[in-house]
């Protein structure tokens, strides 16, 4: 009959109907639920050479509207390691196009990329010298990688960590194709807050095995802590790791950098400025500003300047620090009027700084300093070279010596520090002038002291005061002390000195080391003290291992004088002498005319030993005046 071909037509289309709605039911069902990565794990295992790693993927679907979704992709190392980690990415798909399906790709959306750091073993050896190329590790061609041809495509980044470099949310343009991978448009929030927007273009060139990054917007500095240990770079990344910043700094960054370090391709500038400030170990800002540039990896030349610091809206320093791996030196200059003498030692960050003398002023003092340390190597001071110049006009202290104005050259050369042309105006008057240097030994636990010393009418209340000798207010000194020693504890033993000195004003009733004579001449003659206001004294001699020898110590009065060989034991505190006491002043006219004729007296009567501390000595009259004196006590 006539219909039963149409029924058996009728009955096949509905089969195949059905078979269809089955089809599409598995098909949607497949694309929403997804296929187990382990399925095309033989296509990822084809497109990516083995030398390079390993990538798999945890689930694939599709999403109408979202596009095609992996999740789980990971890419390890062939040792085993993570290189990448991504939680989900999506992939906008154009349905309607004959094209193949790479060059079908209209979006990317990415979720929790990671990208992982090198990490480093602390104790490892870092290698300053680029290998020969047998040496070298072999790095894989990268240039055949297959990329699809993308146009200019959406591109969406959340919840990014890529070598240590984190952000919240990335958005822009992404162009690829022939080798390349151009991200340009970039916008980023690395905090979520909008505080810190940065935007930028990334090219990723896999024929150069090179990347070339352009930023700009607010960056924090420990970001780039991953970037530093990725090129290799553990010194540089130390240094910026001494920089603390209360707040993002702005800056302007572009680099160019190779992906594999042997090809020695990095080069780099940026600009930065820090307006909510920060400090430098420890060494507070209020505002800086600085420029950046380096090249190459193992010949590197880095130079940072020039870096300009504030505080309280004005410059305290200008500076330009040059690091040149090839010559293996670091060399800085730098000057202002807005850090303190030991700020400016503590930016150079010498390791021995603490044996240098203690400079501290009222006010930062004008400092110009230049000079080069090894970068690489040992810092040992005899490989430290500094010159400078220092003017402090207000009122300070040198180690403990107070100062009304300084004014010195320094310099440093085969391990000597020497302050040159030293000039210091005291604050109760007169001056000190002259040249100290500290020699430092290869282990610097301590520095050899040189000085040589010119005194002009210069104050001992200034001068002995920090020792706790006050009481000689209205005596000055003039001459010069030749001293050498070390600075630690050994101090007092190993102090030898060459010295001429004049003391004027009063030094008989003002110091303490008198007072036992002063009470000792009153006891026996009543009313000698009104005399002794008025005396000058000469010191002329040497001293070795801590002991000062004076072979003939002389002291004028009014109506008194003093005069024999004196010694003192610093270290030990001990005085030790046998004078002679005169009539009137040394070199005057009363003082001649008596002092012939009264000297067998006095030769025999007036000889007086001392022998104690120096605060307080005891003074005893050694010739049979004492004995008449007593008697005479004695009786009355």
């Amino acid at each position: 009959m006539a219909w039963r071909p149409i029924l058996r037509l009728t009955h096949a289309l509905l089969w195949l109907g059905a078979l269809l709605a089955v089809a599409l039911a598995l098909a949607l069902c497949v694309a929403a639920y997804g296929i187990p990565g382990e399925w095309v794990q033989g296509r990822l295992d084809a497109a990516l050479p083995a030398d390079v790693g390993r990538l798999t993927v945890g689930r694939l679907s599709y999403r109408p509207g979202g596009g095609l979704v992996v999740e789980g992709v990971l890419l390890r190392a062939p040792d085993g390691r993570i290189l990448m980690r991504l939680r989900r990415g999506a992939v906008g798909i154009r349905l309607l196009s004959l094209a193949p399906l790479p060059d079908r790709l209209d979006a990317l959306e990415l979720n929790g990329l990671y990208v992982a750091q090198i990490r480093y073993a602390p104790d490892r050896v870092v290698e300053d010298t680029l290998p020969p190329p047998e040496a070298r590790p072999p790095f894989p061609d990268l240039s055949g990688l297959p990329l699809p041809n993308l146009r200019a495509i959406p591109v969406r980044l959340a919840d990014v960590d890529v070598l240590d470099i984190r952000a919240k949310r990335i958005e822009g343009r992404l162009t690829a194709g022939e080798g390349r991978v151009h991200a340009h448009g970039l916008h980023g929030d690395i905090s979520g807050d909008g505080r810190q927007a940065v935007e930028g273009d990334v090219l990723l060139d896999f024929r150069r095995a090179a990347a070339e990054v352009s930023l700009r917007g607010f960056i924090d500095n420990r970001a780039l802590d991953g970037l530093w240990r990725a090129l290799d770079f553990p010194l540089i990344g130390e240094y910026v790791a001494n920089v603390t910043l209360n707040a993002p700094a702005w800056g302007d960054c572009t680099f160019t950098v190779g992906f594999n370090k042997y090809d020695n391709l990095f080069n780099l500038r940026a600009d930065l400025v820090s307006t909510e400030g920060g400090a430098y170990l420890g060494i507070p800002f209020d505002e800086a500003q600085c420029t950046i540039r380096c090249r190459g990896i193992w010949d590197a030349v880095t130079e940072i300047g020039p870096i300009v610091a504030r505080r309280q809206g004005r410059i305290a320093a200008v500076g330009t620090l040059r690091f040149d791996c090839p010559a293996d030196r670091f060399t800085f200059r730098a000057e202002g009027d807005g850090l303190s003498p030991r700020e400016c030692l503590r930016l150079i960050d010498l390791p021995f700084t603490a044996l240098l003398p203690e400079l501290r002023t009222q006010s930062p003092p004008l400092i110009r300093i230049d000079g080069s340390l090894p970068f690489l190597s040992e810092q040992t001071p005899e490989r430290v070279t500094l010159r400078g110049l220092l003017r402090a006009p207000g009122p300070g202290v040198l180690d403990r010596l107070p100062f009304a104005s300084a004014h010195t050259a320094f310099a440093m050369t085969n391990g000597v520090f020497a302050l040159k042309g030293l000039d210091l105006r005291l604050p109760h008057g007169g001056a000190l002038s002259g040249e100290v240097s500290f020699e430092i030994p290869p282990s610097p636990d301590y520095a050899l002291l040189s000085a040589a010393i010119h005194l002009t009418d210069a104050s001992l209340a200034d001068l002995f005061a920090p020792y706790g000798m006050d009481a000689l207010t209205n005596c000055v000194a003039s001459g010069f002390i030749d001293l050498r020693g070390r600075t630690d504890d050994t101090f007092p033993q190993s102090l030898q000195a060459e010295y001429d000195l004049i003391v004027n004003g009063g030094l008989i009733r003002r110091l303490p080391l008198f007072a036992g004579l002063t009470d000792l001449l009153a006891d026996h003659i009543p009313g000698v003290s009104s005399f002794t206001d008025s005396s000058s004294a000469r010191l002329v001699g040497t001293a070795d291992a801590g002991v000062f020898r004076i072979p003939r110590f002389s002291l004028d009065g009014n109506l008194l004088s003093i005069e024999g060989p004196v010694s003192y034991d610093l270290p030990n505190d001990r005085l030790t002498a046998t004078v002679n006491a005169g009539n009137f002043k040394q070199d005057t006219l009363m003082g001649d005319l008596t002092r012939w004729a009264t000297v067998p007296v006095n030769r025999f009567l007036w000889r007086v030993h001392v022998e104690g501390p120096i605060a307080n000595p005891a003074w005893r009259i050694t010739t049979i005046l004492n004995t008449v004196l007593d008697k005479a006590r004695f009786w009355r």
